[in-house]
């Protein structure tokens, strides 16, 4: 056995350990996400007929709730840069 020999087969197993890491790391189940945040609006329509013009008259209602961030993740810059 000559030393390239040995290299060759040195470098099949490493490329063999390698592939062999990556496909049971890939074959690992990842965490579930975390689940989406309930929306922060509704609405409501309501149809109303007159009854004498025979019009259609639609009223929209769209209510957004406006709950602040518990603190801000990052402190603001000491000298901000305009």
């Amino acid at each position: 056995m000559n030393l390239r020999l040995l290299f060759c087969i040195g470098m099949g197993l490493f490329t063999t350990y390698i592939g062999v890491v990556m496909l049971l790391s890939a074959l690992r189940s990842e965490p579930l996400p975390a689940p989406p945040p309930p929306p922060n609006f509704s609405a409501k329509a309501a149809t109303v007929m007159d009854p004498e013009t025979g019009e259609k008259t639609i009223y929209r209602e769209i209510t957004v709730s406006t709950k602040i961030a518990p603190g801000s993740p990052t402190p603001p810059p000491e000298n901000p840069q305009d």
